[in-house]
């Protein structure tokens, strides 16, 4: 149990981690992502925000339905998401705009590498609050939420953010959110404003990505009811998940139905893709064979990428460390080593992604670049603060286990920014690309 004095200071750990995080945030910006205006515009991704934002500005976002018009020029509406994760990103640019003039490029790229970084705060904080609850000292805890942190930071995947942020992306924050309140409430100090923040967090996540809220949401009742432990009564998980749940299904249906009478009134295109598309039942083997080439078989979206493709949705280490991470946790828990907060976090976060991934195993396979983020999140949780707290806490709490992950986390994120810089390669100056290699006349 972490004393409650100490919980006060959660603000001033969320700002410490803050400020930490942008130290890495500084080191990106001047060199993986020194990239200029005309580079971002001529992209996909940032192409299809300009879409999206200027058709909200130019012609309002409600008379837009608050959903995506993802092509410049063309009157197609995407039904399949509520446009949420974006709405942070307009409000920037319309400031901007009404403030300069022009859109701004490099702002809204600024926008989503800040929105990765507060994540990456966010998971911190609840990391040391993990790492606490093993008996950990504050110090040490700290130095533990800094590692998870910038091994999440500098993950391919996160950093993809200055290009265009995903709504799982956008979900994750508010997921983290849920928990770091449920971490707070663990000891029976639940009070009305925590709980208003709870809904919050729920109404969030499940707006932002209605199909990842849902599940979510679902791994979180199951994990609840089943682990060993008090179960929570089913009036406040009616209270705290489904009536914010409710709320966000219901304006996104009032979004669903003004997008129909445009299309019924101006012949407006409202596309998106099917359930049986998305799960994988249409019975199309074009893209991919079974849920086994989630991991496996992403030839076909690397074909598509020019720049080194090989490197792109592969980090089999990562993986495989943060699994056995997961399964000493459980291992641990089942020993009565682990506190249940800490497991619930767990399976909750693990829980998400393979609910999504079997249900809609065809979206996954096709779209790691999203869904990676997610898997990734409890890896990290479990290899940077859980097991090194276990460890920590058996081997006479030393600081030889902290120092351990310190290091592989510094490692592994200097490995990750190259791996980024790979795929996504700076364009070279003319002088280097005329340059020989330095061993080119001894061949």
């Amino acid at each position: 149990m972490i004393d409650g004095d100490e919980r006060f200071g959660g603000f001033r750990l969320f700002a410490l981690f803050l400020a930490i995080g942008l130290i890495a945030f500084g080191y990106c910006w001047i060199t993986v992502h020194q990239r200029s205006v005309g580079k971002l515009s001529a992209s996909d991704l940032p192409g299809h925000s300009h879409a999206v934002i200027t058709r909200w500005i130019d012609h309002g976002y409600v008379a837009s339905h608050g959903l995506l018009w993802p092509v410049a020029g063309e009157r197609i509406m995407y039904r399949s998401g509520t446009g949420g994760f974006m709405i942070s990103g307009f409000i920037v640019e319309k400031i901007w705009i009404a403030m300069t003039g022009h859109y701004g490029w490099r702002l809204l790229a600024l926008h989503n590498v800040l929105t990765s970084l507060v994540t990456s705060a966010l998971l911190a904080l609840l990391a040391y609050r993990f790492a606490r609850r093993f008996g950990v000292d504050p110090f040490r805890a700290t130095v533990l939420g800094v590692a998870a942190q910038m091994v999440w930071f500098t993950f391919p995947e996160s950093l993809t953010a200055f290009w265009g942020l995903s709504e799982e992306a956008y979900f994750l924050p508010f997921a983290i959110g849920f928990l770091l309140v449920e971490e707070r409430i663990a000891d029976g100090r639940r009070t009305r404003w925590l709980t208003i923040l709870q809904v919050l967090t729920v109404f969030a996540m499940t707006y932002v990505q209605y199909i990842v809220g849902t599940m979510f949401v679902a791994s979180y009742v199951t994990t609840v009811l089943i682990l060993r432990g008090e179960r929570p009564p089913l009036k406040r998980l009616g209270l705290t998940l489904l009536l914010p749940w409710l709320c966000a299904f219901g304006i996104y249906g009032l979004q669903l139905n003004g997008a129909r009478h445009e299309r019924d009134r101006t012949g407006a295109k409202l596309v998106g893709s099917s359930f049986e598309y998305r799960s994988g039942l249409d019975g199309d083997a074009m893209f991919y064979g079974n849920h086994l080439d989630i991991a496996f078989g992403r030839d076909v979206v690397r074909a598509g990428r020019p720049d080194n493709p090989q490197f792109l949705f592969h980090w089999p280490w990562l993986f495989l460390c943060g699994a056995i991470s997961v399964l000493v946790t459980l291992a641990a828990y089942v020993k009565e080593r682990v506190p249940r907060v800490v497991i619930v976090a767990l399976c909750v976060l693990a829980g998400t992604y393979l609910l999504h991934a079997a249900v809609f195993s065809q979206a996954v396979a096709l779209h790691p670049y999203h869904f990676d983020l997610m898997l990734v999140t409890p890896l990290i949780l479990a290899l940077f603060a859980i097991v090194p707290s276990l460890a920590e806490s058996g081997t006479g709490r030393t600081g030889l286990i902290v120092l351990l992950a310190l290091f592989a986390a510094t490692w592994l994120s200097m490995f990750q920014l190259r791996i980024y810089a790979l795929c996504y390669p700076a364009p070279q100056p003319a002088a280097v690309l005329a340059a020989p290699s330095r061993g080119a006349g001894a061949r």
